[in-house]
């Protein structure tokens, strides 16, 4: 009886092993369906057309009136999507949902800043001035990227020139200068605390995307030789 009772029981734990592992496998297959579909084509396909309907909403505003800044943000947008279009294949991509969260609020925190308030006495013209210039670099940077453009962390080469020769992260120091030109254009409490989160935010974002980038002998050596995330001879 206790020999019957030891083969069913040996019976039950071997199924439920069986299932265990059928439940790996599954969540295996499934991470890397989601895997192959982020690193395909459609996925760009996405992420273009959110870009796309900012460029929209630019385009928009030009109709009604026009203004050069509005056409920079209008072009700046434009060559957003067409490098999410042609970008290339990554070889890897991260699937964490937190980082997933840091580069999306990262990319969209302009929208968090409040237009309502004044500038500060004399800073008017400084701010307008810093989003014309990050606006400018930002475009440069991404054109500089090409194929290797993206805004998750993922391994699709390494680029060392232009601006990646003076700083390994341009293209967040860039959006941190507009970001600061929004503060200094509309000065308040709630900007400032906006504008804090967002470094914080975009520090976070370079942490997570040298961690894959280092899968890369190749950004190993270039994480060497230029030694600054984003400000030339500061940090």
């Amino acid at each position: 009886m206790f020999g019957k009772a030891r083969a069913k029981s040996t019976a039950a734990g071997e199924r439920q092993s069986v299932g265990q592992a059928e439940g790996r496998t599954y969540v295996s297959d499934r991470h890397s369906r989601l895997d192959d579909w982020i690193r395909g084509f459609w996925f760009s396909v996405v992420c273009a057309s959110l870009w796309g309907v900012a460029a929209f909403q630019r385009g928009r505003v030009l109709l009604r009136t026009f203004d050069w800044m509005e056409v920079l943000w209008l072009a700046y947008n434009v060559t957003v999507v067409a490098l999410f279009v042609i970008r290339r294949r990554p070889s890897a991509v991260t699937l964490d949902p937190l980082q997933w969260a840091v580069a999306l609020l990262t990319s969209f925190s302009g929208l968090f800043f409040e237009t309502h308030s004044r500038s500060l006495p004399g800073f008017g013209s400084t701010g307008a001035g810093l989003v014309l210039a990050g606006l400018i670099l930002s475009g440069t940077t991404a054109i500089a990227l090409g194929r290797n453009y993206d805004f998750l962390p993922a391994l699709r080469g390494v680029t060392t020139g232009w601006l990646y020769r003076v700083v390994r992260h341009p293209l967040y120091s860039s959006a941190l200068l507009i970001r600061l030109g929004y503060l200094l254009s509309h000065a308040s409490l709630f900007n400032t605390v906006v504008f804090g989160v967002t470094l914080w935010l975009y520090w976070c974002r370079a942490l997570f995307e040298e961690r894959i980038m280092n899968q890369d002998p190749a950004y190993a050596h270039y994480q060497h030789r230029v030694r600054y995330r984003f400000i030339p001879g500061v940090y």
